[in-house]
């Protein structure tokens, strides 16, 4: 069935917001070549038909096959490999998003096993989820694109996760948004790309460097520097091996004074020079 007084919904303003939909339906063809994966907002990922091997941030050729769901977080470092053809539903989100009104992001932290280790943690599509995202793909195909849809389709979605998956699995699952200071650690995400430096970071907080260094450990888990520095390293090598930027861009993008202080820093973390590392990704 498609839709009906189709131009009234087209033509209208609401429709017009579409490259900032919070679901998106994505097809690739099986390929070897990888395919990069823009993540401005958190972006909940769901297979629905078949398999590919997602890299996000440190955790390389993570294996998503049709039936799982996989977090990428904000500003994060992903790209995937096609190994079938594959139907992918995205939905992206904001950190403040809350389940119900009852229970919002922060009260996961009480349900994080000791100790927990994050290892790109996936969750099984249960029935009453995957009946909902065959609604929205359906929705969507037929042209469905009123930016209010959007709005009450990721409400509900949280709600199906709030009553359909434990505590203890959500908790794991939005594990990389989680922390003491949520606030803090959502502002990190969303501006590291930009900081100048430590310090510049602290000032736009109107924090203390030594401040700032303090809360970014007890919300992160490490140092700032380390941090920073892994992230930075990942999106460089991303773009190196799958974006078709030049080298002199990539040493603007990343603040580099110079060709030869990128060299430097591949050949610190991948002991290679960029245009090896760019060799090797072809």
């Amino acid at each position: 069935m498609s839709l009906f007084y189709r131009q009234e919904h087209t033509t209208c303003y609401n429709y017009q917001l579409q490259p900032e939909a919070t679901f998106k339906v994505l097809q690739f063809k099986k390929s070897q070549k990888l395919q990069l994966l823009e993540v401005e907002h958190s972006v909940i990922v769901f297979l629905l038909e078949g398999e590919a091997l997602i890299t996000c941030n440190s955790y390389k050729d993570q294996i998503h096959k049709a039936g799982e769901i996989a977090l990428l977080p904000r500003n994060s470092c992903c790209y995937v490999s096609l190994l079938k053809d594959t139907t992918i539903l995205s939905c992206s989100f904001v950190q403040n998003i809350d389940f119900c009104s009852r229970f919002s992001f922060e009260h996961l932290l009480d349900f994080l096993p000791k100790k927990y280790v994050y290892n790109f943690k996936k969750l099984p599509v249960r029935e009453v989820l995957n009946l909902f995202f065959t609604l929205v793909k359906r929705c969507l195909d037929d042209g469905l694109n009123c930016v209010h849809y959007h709005e009450l389709m990721q409400k509900e979605l949280f709600i199906i996760l709030r009553a359909y998956y434990t505590k203890e699995e959500l908790a794991t699952f939005f594990y990389p948004l989680l922390g003491k200071g949520m606030g803090f650690k959502d502002y990190v995400m969303t501006n590291y790309l930009s900081m100048k430096d430590i310090p510049d970071f602290a000032q736009q907080m109107n924090l203390s460097v030594d401040t700032f260094k303090r809360r970014f450990k007890e919300a992160f888990g490490e140092s700032a520097h380390k941090w920073i520095s892994q992230r930075k390293s990942e999106l460089i090598y991303r773009d190196l091996v799958v974006s078709e930027k030049t080298l002199t861009e990539i040493t603007t993008d990343y603040g580099f004074s110079s060709q030869a202080y990128l060299s430097t820093f591949c050949k610190k973390y991948f002991d290679k020079s960029p245009q090896e590392l760019r060799d090797k990704g072809l």
